[in-house]
Parts: structure tokens; C-alpha cells; sequence
């Protein structure tokens, strides 16, 4: 009992020496100064952060990210499964998840399905062509139909095609320990696939299975991927392997 008295009071005579200290020439507040002066004193029998904030309910969790392509209204063309009709000159942005394009008009945002169109290609002014893009189900994988869009990195006999998915990642935020997050996450995946007339093959990221594709050409595409040290891992590097076994088998 003496003893928590006699650290009490050495405890205000240190407030006190460092409030005279301080004074108005620090801009750290003598109580924040204080507690860390203090804190070498306590015997440990302080009351936890957790404590204090024991019945305070957290800040509600948030939706963070979008299921659009690109964030950005594009001018694009589209063409129609009907008649093969194109529409043109419109600024669009795709939902992944709806499997629709958002169309900007004068009389508001108007909103195509994906099942009615067979393609559509967008200006990015962050590249220097057209993006191309191709209605999935007219393509089989695995014998079954796909849905959404693929993107044509690579165009030819045997096409390079990019999928882009939305998946959620929930919350996992755990009170007891605080850690974790609060927030849903929406999170944009690509998978990549290779055109073989009316089906496609997803694209492996191993250097066997994505050889076993180019048939009796794979000798020659292997001495091209050594050569140019190209990644199977790496967007960039996936287009130049597929635009040269492009060239190769349409000699």
C-alpha cells in the first residue's frame, strides 16, 4: 500500500516538472509526454486499451473496389447478335459482374445485356490500339458454354484471350484481437485462354502444359520462349509468344 502511494506521488511531481518544462514552446502535449514518463513507474496495473474501449462498436465496414473492366467511359463500337448491327460513338464502361456494358446517352445511362451482343472494342488512350472484345459464348470449355467477354490479346488461327472475373473477398475482421479488416474487398482476376477454332484451352502457367499446345511446333516455340526470356507469368511476354506462334502457323 506504501508503495503505490509513494509511486502516486512521485508520479505528480513528475507531471508537474515536466508541465513547468514544456511550457507553450512544445507542440507534444505535457499529458502525452507525461505518460510516457509514467509508464516506466507503473507496475503493469493499468488498464488495457481493450478495456476501455470494451461496448464501443466498431466503424461499420465499407465496399472497397467496383465490378467495372475499367473505371474509365470509353468510346467504343458494338455489334449486335441482330442483323449483326453495329452502334457506334458511345461512351461505355463494362460491369464484369452483371455481364453488361453501361452505356452513356443524352437521355442517361442505358444498360445492354451481354447476350445480346456478339462484340464490342473500346479506345484506351492508355494504348496505342483498339481493345477487342468477344462475346465467351460462342466458345465451348470443357464442352460447356462461357459467360462474359474475352479480351483478344492476340489475334489469329489460334488466339489469345484474357477473362476477367470479380470475385468478393469478405471480411475477416476478428474483434477479440482486433485484426483483420472491416471491408469487403472486390477483387479483379484474369485468366487467360487459348482460341482452338469453336473452343478454348485456359492457359497454364507451366512451361510443359503450355508447350504441349503448340503441337509438332513446340521445339521451335520452346527455343523462341528461351531466347527472348519470356515469362509465362507476364502479360506482355504472353502476347509476344502468342503473335509469333501466330506468324508461325499462318505461313
Amino acid at each position: 500500500m506504501l508503495n503505490h502511494i509513494y509511486k502516486f506521488g512521485l508520479a505528480v511531481i513528475v507531471l508537474l516538472q515536466v508541465d513547468v518544462c514544456v511550457g507553450q514552446d512544445s507542440a507534444i502535449p505535457s499529458s502525452i509526454r507525461a505518460s510516457y514518463t509514467m509508464e516506466s513507474l507503473s507496475d503493469g496495473s493499468q488498464v488495457s486499451l481493450n478495456e476501455v474501449l470494451y461496448g464501443v462498436p466498431p466503424p461499420p465496414g465499407k465496399v472497397i473496389g467496383d465490378t467495372y473492366l475499367t473505371p474509365n467511359w470509353l468510346k467504343s463500337a458494338i455489334q449486335l447478335y441482330k442483323d449483326d448491327r453495329v452502334i457506334q460513338g458511345y461512351s461505355v464502361r463494362y460491369d464484369i459482374y452483371a455481364d453488361a456494358l453501361n452505356i452513356k446517352t443524352d437521355n442517361g445511362v442505358k444498360v445492354l445485356e451481354g447476350k445480346r451482343i456478339k462484340s464490342f472494342s473500346w479506345q484506351d488512350s492508355t494504348r496505342v490500339e483498339p481493345v477487342f472484345f468477344v462475346n465467351a459464348r460462342d466458345y465451348k470449355f470443357e464442352n460447356t458454354p462461357l459467360t462474359g467477354f474475352f479480351e483478344v490479346l492476340v489475334d489469329g488461327p489460334a488466339p489469345l484471350f484474357k477473362r476477367t472475373q470479380v470475385r468478393v473477398k469478405k471480411a475477416d475482421y476478428n474483434v477479440s484481437f482486433d485484426v483483420g479488416s472491416r471491408d469487403d474487398k472486390i477483387l479483379k482476376e484474369g485468366s487467360y485462354y487459348v482460341g482452338q477454332s469453336k473452343a478454348v484451352v485456359e492457359l497454364s502457367n507451366t512451361k510443359k502444359k503450355v508447350l504441349s499446345i503448340f503441337g509438332n511446333r513446340a521445339d521451335e516455340m520452346e527455343k523462341f520462349m528461351s531466347d527472348s526470356n519470356l515469362s509465362l507469368k507476364n502479360e506482355a511476354d504472353l502476347v509476344r509468344l502468342f503473335k509469333h506462334y501466330n506468324t508461325l502457323i499462318a505461313q
